[in-house]
């Protein structure tokens, strides 16, 4: 009896529920085609999944098969970095996904990562393992720079309360010299 009662509640709280809408399907590929520059042969070729480069003035043109790839654009982020005795916003820590299909590397033949730390200054080529070995290079980064913050914190609330009393001492004993009192 009670494993109906609570068959008919979750029956109940099922219709009461809305249902999530289904995820989007995969954005489907994007297929072109070429004419390849060195052998005049027409190239059918689909870009990578969530390609952002835009291929039309590439489409149906006699081009280098060296000349395609494909990659995803980053959100951009940029701080300001001092370089000249001025802040200047640079962008700092973009990842592209990137594929070379006819490259003479291997390697960039498969989608690989690009990490731009700071403007034109890349770390190139990395495979799903590489990447990692960014990212967690760059967690203990930024948990040093956490500790860090913590230290800065410190550090200037222990410099502000001594300059306090430095400035307080210095008053003080301007007063008594300004009194005539013995210093």
């Amino acid at each position: 009896m009670a494993q109906s009662a609570i068959s008919q509640h979750v029956a109940a709280l099922m219709g009461a529920i809305p249902s999530q809408p289904p995820a989007p399907a995969p954005e489907k590929p994007r297929a072109w085609s070429f004419i390849d520059r060195v052998t005049g042969e027409t190239v059918q070729y689909a870009c990578m999944q969530g390609c952002s480069i835009d291929h039309t003035r590439d489409v149906g043109r006699r081009i280098f098969r060296e000349d395609v790839w494909c990659w995803t654009y980053p959100e951009p982020l940029t701080l300001p970095v001092n370089t000249n005795g001025r802040p200047e916003e640079f962008a700092v820590l973009s990842t592209i996904i990137k594929v070379e299909p006819w490259s003479e590397k291997v390697a960039e033949r498969l989608p690989y990562a690009v990490v731009e730390l700071v403007d034109d200054h890349f770390i190139d080529g990395l495979d799903p393992d590489g990447l990692e070995t960014v990212i967690n290079t760059l967690q203990e980064r930024l948990e040093q720079m956490r500790a860090t913050h913590r230290r800065l914190v410190a550090v200037r609330e222990e410099y502000r309360t001594r300059s306090a009393r430095n400035i307080r001492n210095q008053a003080d004993e301007a007063l008594r010299r300004v009194r005539g009192e013995a210093v």
